[in-house]
């Protein structure tokens, strides 16, 4: 709850008690892996998940709390992650999602050797299209609305493959 209230504020769709029934269901239903990533000594840092894990090009996503962020933490679980996925089950590429603001991940990822395959819409810039018609097909005064409208307007995604070969040859770590 913590990790989706840094990462999403007041926005946290797991404060809503509904969505976070179906997100939880979801999870339990093993649509998506989701796994909690602890330090050495046992402390939370956040979670890692893959999603469509029976795609050829499986999604990484990494979240880490505030204070655990700039330690190293990410690129060391991704390659740890990604390589024993890949054991189990051998895959094309992982694919990975990232917000244009978040200049400090695409960093890291373009370090570890992802490679930019394209940009997409943001989910939110999608579901602000659709209020949108649908609140002016409805007669709706969107002025009331108008906060939702400004909201990250200028952010994109960038989406990435992380080709396996790229952590494979890797000593342990």
């Amino acid at each position: 709850m913590e990790l989706h209230r840094q990462l999403n504020g007041k926005a946290s769709l797991y404060l809503n008690p509904i969505s976070k029934d179906m997100m939880w269901k979801q999870i339990l239903d093993n649509a998506d892996s989701v796994f909690s990533l602890f330090t050495g000594n046992g402390e939370y840092c956040g979670s890692i998940e893959l999603q469509q894990p029976n795609s050829n090009t499986p999604e990484i996503g990494i979240d880490l709390l505030a204070e655990k962020r700039n330690q190293k933490i990410a690129p060391k679980a991704v390659r740890l992650f990604a390589r024993r996925v890949y054991e189990i089950r051998k895959v094309d590429c992982f694919l990975i999602r990232i917000s244009s603001k978040n200049q400090h991940s695409i960093h890291v990822f373009e370090k570890m050797g992802a490679v930019k395959i394209g940009e997409e819409e943001t989910a939110f810039s999608r579901f602000r299209e659709k209020f949108r018609k649908t609140a002016e097909e409805g007669g709706l005064d969107l002025e009331k609305f108008r906060h939702l409208f400004r909201e990250s307007a200028d952010e994109i995604v960038y989406c990435y493959s992380l080709n396996p070969d790229t952590f494979l040859h890797l000593q342990r770590l």
